[in-house]
């Protein structure tokens, strides 16, 4: 599509390969453009690939998975996240990681399900990919120097906060987190990206320059794939809520319980 997507889709495909290179790799998969995109590059260089999917029944990401995966020619495991399960589950991660952030322990629920369920211990997964190509719908409509601000401040939260909870919790499962969209020089070309080719237009057209990768490297049928973030797409948050509702209490007050339970 252009010199730029042409370069990204060779880093991208350079990057997953030093991340999977004969090995047996779990993809935490919500079927959207970023897992899905890593899930068929790591299929050309894994010496075995399995997608994982969690969420509560119904969810967005356990229908698109399901739909997706097929097209990637790769086994899917859906793992079920029912209510009954989850308050022990923010539990576990508080515990495991020391994180009291509500909004933290929605997010990652899907991804402690998947490292508690596979067999495989290299785990891959979409971080990164909309702090690096502005796929955040807060991202639409802000200025130029605001974006590239905000762009700046999640990604640095991705390395400082995000990467140090997900490695507390892979070394309790005895599994590692690698991160293809972190590359050095994947990270380099967003930096250096002319703002307009990365800023999102609508809520339909966001990572367009990920989606032009994706058709260099050819696979057009990912680039209408949807994402929601992951505490939506997987039903956690609304889960949590109903759980919440359910008690009288909020999530918040329901964190703090826990953390004082933990503290006794």
């Amino acid at each position: 599509m252009s010199e730029l997507s042409e370069r990204l889709a060779e880093l991208l495909e350079q990057s997953v390969a030093r991340c999977v290179e004969g090995e047996d790799v779990a993809i935490a998969f919500s079927g959207g453009i970023d897992s899905s995109l890593v899930a068929a590059l790591a299929s050309r260089h894994a010496r075995s690939v399995r997608l994982y999917t969690v969420g509560t029944r119904g969810s967005h990401d356990v229908d698109v998975a399901r739909e997706t995966a097929p097209l990637l020619g790769l086994d899917l495991t859906v793992v079920e996240l029912p209510d009954d399960e989850i308050v022990e589950n923010l539990r576990s991660q508080m515990s495991i990681t020391g994180t009291d952030s509500p909004l933290t322990l929605a997010f990652e629920m899907p991804l402690f399900c998947v490292m508690r369920n596979c067999t495989e211990s290299i785990i891959l997964g979409g971080q990164g990919a909309d702090e690096l190509f502005a796929g955040y719908s807060k991202y639409i409509g802000m200025k130029d120097l605001q974006m590239r601000d905000e762009m700046a401040k999640d990604l640095a939260k991705l390395y400082t906060h995000t990467k140090a909870h997900e490695a507390a919790m892979g070394r309790h499962f005895g599994k590692t987190v690698r991160y293809a969209f972190l590359d050095k020089e994947i990270v380099a070309l967003s930096r250096n990206a002319p703002t307009e080719v990365l800023r999102p237009i609508d809520e339909d057209v966001r990572k367009k320059l990920l989606s032009d990768a994706a058709h260099d490297l050819g696979y057009d049928f990912l680039v209408d794939r949807k994402k929601k973030a992951a505490q939506y797409g997987s039903g956690t948050m609304d889960a949590v809520r109903r759980i919440c509702r359910e008690r009288g209490t909020t999530y918040n007050e329901l964190v703090a319980e826990l953390k004082k339970s933990l503290k006794g």
